[in-house]
């Protein structure tokens, strides 16, 4: 299908803030294949995959409508979003693309992706039960233990059970109890739900206010803890959004980093903040202060390449693809170091840590440490 249209793409986004005079506009012929949008450049095409893809027919604000209508002359708008590139993996860094023209054309398009992406990209999310909101609620906290909130849901295992299935089912959560980007997203659009629609606040605590930091290391993290909020900026562009933490090597090369240092903000929250050669800003941050703490160790060029490899190994970044990526270490290297970790008995031959592993973990990262503030 082919369409003669005028469209922005690759906004960040958080267009609803931002004017739309600041889009760079094209305008020609965009085809719709049955797998991806093709749209034309001066010397090629750039290919937008279907499976990147999350949501069609955003809401726009209407001072953004406004502007859209003032700088294409045309009176109808569609808005989808999508992961930057399918290669994300796991990980996402969210975009949108927005299409303006006839209203007969964007209503094709709208059905056309509908009908190849399915009905998951547009799922309203109404229907959910009070127990499915409240866990999905629970399940994308910081909890350390689950289990202890569970009957603040119910009592009854089998209605959590369900709870569960359904959330799986509409790919709000995985099998692991992982919240999923539709998960995340649903939650985003409901804003009125918190911790507090649980019944009561789960606990947390926030950083001490005192500049010095001392942290304990525990025997291995919660499985939530493998995503962190990743934001990069460049002069006036910057881009953000949840990665997990064995695709952070997909936005962070690590000779390029020429400055690496933890810091904490106005409300007392540590991040992770890197200045790379090229002037670029790279900000990490998460709820889990020690995820933060290891990722400080990795990829910093300066530390044992040991005790960098181990500590990538504790945040569970064991393939050795994205161990390689991660550390930026040639292959024969990487087989190497992680045999003398075996010979030292500080890892299992499935590259988990062993006891001495975790000690030796512990002693890297419990430490105190000065950080600079926002």
């Amino acid at each position: 299908m082919e369409v003669e249209i005028s469209y922005a793409i690759d906004l960040p986004q958080v267009i609803n803030s931002m004017n739309a005079q600041v889009f760079s506009w094209d305008h020609g012929v965009v085809n719709f294949t049955d797998n991806e949008i093709w749209f034309p450049t001066e010397t090629s095409w750039k290919v937008i995959p279907f499976p990147s893809i999350e949501i069609v027919g955003s809401e726009i604000s209407s001072a953004v409508i406004n502007d859209i209508r003032k700088e294409t002359g045309y009176f109808d708008e569609l808005m989808v979003n999508y992961k930057k590139s399918s290669l994300f993996g796991s990980s996402h860094i969210k975009h949108s693309m927005i299409f303006a023209g006839n209203p007969q054309d964007l209503a094709l398009i709208k059905d056309h992706l509908i009908e190849k992406i399915g009905f998951r990209a547009n799922t309203n999310f109404e229907g959910l039960k009070e127990e499915e909101i409240k866990l999905l609620s629970l399940l994308a906290t910081d909890t350390k233990d689950i289990n202890a909130y569970l009957p603040l849901i119910s009592e009854d295992r089998n209605i959590l059970q369900r709870a569960f299935e359904t959330l799986k089912r509409r790919d709000l959560v995985n099998e692991s109890a992982r919240i999923t980007q539709q998960g995340q997203y649903y939650l985003e659009k409901t804003k009125g739900i918190s911790n507090s629609s649980i019944g009561h606040s789960i606990p947390f605590e926030l950083e001490p206010k005192t500049q010095i930091e001392t942290r304990t290391v525990p025997n291995g993290l919660n499985p939530k803890d493998t995503m962190v909020q990743f934001t990069k900026k460049y002069e006036y562009s910057f881009t953000s959004g949840s990665v997990f933490l064995e695709d952070l090597w997909r936005y962070i090369m690590v000779p390029e980093i020429k400055d690496i240092g933890m810091k904490v903000s106005d409300i007392n929250k540590p991040y992770l903040h890197m200045q790379t050669r090229s002037d670029t800003s790279i900000d990490i941050e998460c709820e889990n202060s020690q995820i933060i703490i290891s990722l400080d160790r990795i990829y910093d060029a300066k530390e044992d390449i040991q005790k960098r490899l181990l500590t990538c190994l504790y945040l569970g970044i064991k393939n050795d693809y994205d161990i390689a990526n991660t550390l930026y270490l040639e292959p024969e290297k990487l087989n190497s170091q992680l045999k003398e970790l075996a010979i030292k008995r500080l890892i299992e031959n499935d590259k988990t840590l062993s006891n001495n592993g975790f000690e030796t973990i512990r002693h890297i990262l419990t430490f105190e440490r000065r950080v600079g503030t926002e």
